[in-house]
């Protein structure tokens, strides 16, 4: 096995066809006993768009005297599993890889010689305490906070709910400001969470440099220069949100608070989505405070109420819709098949569910002011859809305190859905 440091630095996706890391150059070569691995599988649920899925398992490797390593070091070396949306969500350890391209594996073969490092692709999740599943450094997660706001917003919503409909069953007095306030609320807590939802999927493949991005906004808010510039990859004050010199002779990465993924990304598409429904979305939580609509909620003007409360409720609410439905075919193996076993999954059906009693409070609005069955229902699906995201969001912060189970990677490479 090719004992040499390889140059390049990606992630898997880069083998199925898309860097998302940037490539470095590496002046000091490290020895390291990584295995050789090729690609077994590359899933795909929609056509056009990336891989979601992948699995790479090992390869024997010949030597500089041409005889091939043994098979027990082949066994040693297990299948590696891989996903968008757990790379995504930072849930893998520091478990590095070498991966060969087929062609480059059938090269090596026929002529008996190494691999040159130039063929070679290390794969490296930049974790630290890779033994523990439990992940550190918390407050530097961009995931973790993604799945904070979003907890807190629909606890919000939930309480919303509550104001408005316990009076439909006469139970409490109405109590307008209480509900459109912490409607307010509910949605710039969404608005903030769809946000970091678009800059995690934006970062994906350096998360690590989240913390440090906070502090260099923080240092700049406050009008001092910043001492030192962003840590390397691999630092540990990367991961502790710490700032640093990293390693010279890596070009730096720089965090983007804006900008433009793939649209070939099922995850990055859905983010992107899923930020602009909750902007529209948000225009009705500010034209539903006291006094913005004249009149409102008894008899505001119709045409007012309909284009600037109803509407922005109802496109936001679909664009909810399509957000959920791609994160829950991202981690399918095919666009019509649910995966049960896969937590992400079960998110995004939640989400779904929610967004579905968002949408629909919106479009039965449009009658509520002619008709008391609208307003029961339109109330009613904000009360059951609120409940819906707060289940998928509570379950999302499950999902971003873990890693994935390394113990699993031992697996038949068809055996795992992640």
């Amino acid at each position: 096995m090719s004992k040499q440091r390889i140059d390049r630095r990606v992630s898997p996706s880069s083998v199925t066809g898309r860097p998302d890391i940037c490539r470095t150059d590496d002046d000091q070569r490290k020895t390291a006993a990584y295995s050789i691995h090729h690609p077994h599988s590359v899933n795909r649920p929609l056509p056009y768009f990336h891989p979601t899925r992948a699995v790479f398992v090992p390869h024997a490797q010949s030597t500089d005297e041409g005889s091939v390593e043994g098979d027990s070091e082949l066994q040693r070396a297990p299948s590696k599993h891989w996903s968008s949306r757990a790379s995504r969500k930072n849930r893998y350890a520091r478990r590095p890889i070498h991966v060969a391209s087929r062609s480059a594996l059938k090269s090596q073969r026929l002529g008996g010689t190494s691999l040159a490092p130039k063929e070679l692709t290390l794969i490296e999740q930049r974790v630290r305490h890779s033994e523990s599943q439990f992940k550190v450094h918390l407050t530097w997660d961009i995931s973790f906070w993604v799945a904070v706001l979003f907890v807190l917003g629909s606890a919000v919503w939930v309480v919303n709910g509550f104001f408005l409909f316990l009076p439909l069953v006469n139970i409490g007095s109405e109590d307008f400001p209480a509900s459109a306030w912490s409607a307010f609320v509910g949605g710039t807590l969404f608005e903030l969470g769809s946000y970091l939802m678009y800059v995690e999927a934006l970062n994906t493949g350096h998360e690590q440099l989240f913390g440090p991005a906070v502090r260099e906004l923080l240092v700049h808010a406050n009008g001092t220069p910043s001492e030192s510039p962003s840590p390397g990859p691999d630092s540990a004050s990367a991961e502790k949100g710490l700032t640093g010199s990293g390693d010279s002779g890596r070009r730096r990465l720089s965090f983007r608070w804006l900008g433009l993924g793939s649209w070939r990304e099922l995850g990055f598409l859905a983010c992107f989505i899923q930020m602009w429904a909750a902007t529209i979305f948000w225009i009705s939580t500010i034209t539903g405070l006291p006094n913005v609509i004249a009149r409102f909620p008894d008899d505001p003007p119709k045409a007012v109420t309909d284009v600037f409360f109803w509407t922005p409720q109802v496109v936001g609410g679909s664009g909810f819709i399509i957000s959920s439905l791609l994160l829950m075919i991202e981690v399918q193996k095919k666009w019509w098949l649910p995966n049960l076993r896969s937590l992400g999954w079960h998110i995004g059906f939640w989400n779904l569910v929610g967004a579905v009693g968002f949408t629909l409070c919106g479009a039965l609005g449009y009658a509520s002011l002619s008709s008391s069955g609208a307003n029961y229902q339109s109330v009613l699906s904000t009360f059951w859809g609120s409940w819906a995201f707060l289940i998928g969001s509570v379950v999302q912060l499950w999902e971003t305190l873990w890693r994935e189970d390394p113990s699993k990677e031992a697996e038949r490479p068809d055996a795992r859905d992640v």
